[in-house]
């Protein structure tokens, strides 16, 4: 059993994610990172944090994740479509971890600009999890 649960958090919010038909029909895939030319729209699960969250009678993390939505669409309205469905499937819905529990996910924030060539349409969405670990 690992004491530190972001790889089973990372883990299960992919697999929430590419298990929903609607969102999968919508994207071209979720990356760590996208292979190079991958076809827009996608999304990428990227940076995280973990700090400790334990008390006297529990070990537990929180983390900080955020998941990247690319989009080649010159209009925000796909991204936002997309931030919307990604936060539902997360904030609704059981997330289930394998060694540890998964106490709290929140949606902190979102934001939707254009990357750096001004051709691709970014969105950030950045939640916090609270875990424990399974005794």
């Amino acid at each position: 059993m690992t004491i530190l649960s972001a790889q089973s958090l990372w883990q299960a919010i992919h697999d929430r994610l590419v298990g929903d038909s609607k969102l999968m029909a919508e994207i071209s895939g979720v990356f760590d990172p996208a292979p190079e030319g991958q076809k827009l729209p996608y999304l990428t699960i990227g940076e995280g944090i973990a700090r400790d969250w334990s008390a006297k009678d529990f070990t537990g993390q929180e983390h900080l994740i955020d998941i990247h939505i690319w989009s080649g669409n010159r209009g925000g309205g796909q991204v936002r479509s997309l931030a919307d469905q990604v936060i539902t499937l997360l904030t609704t819905q059981s997330v289930i971890l394998v060694g540890h529990q998964l106490v709290e996910l929140n949606f902190i924030f979102f934001e939707n600009f254009f990357d750096g060539d001004g051709q691709v349409r970014h969105g950030i969405l950045r939640f916090r999890a609270r875990t424990i670990q399974n005794i």
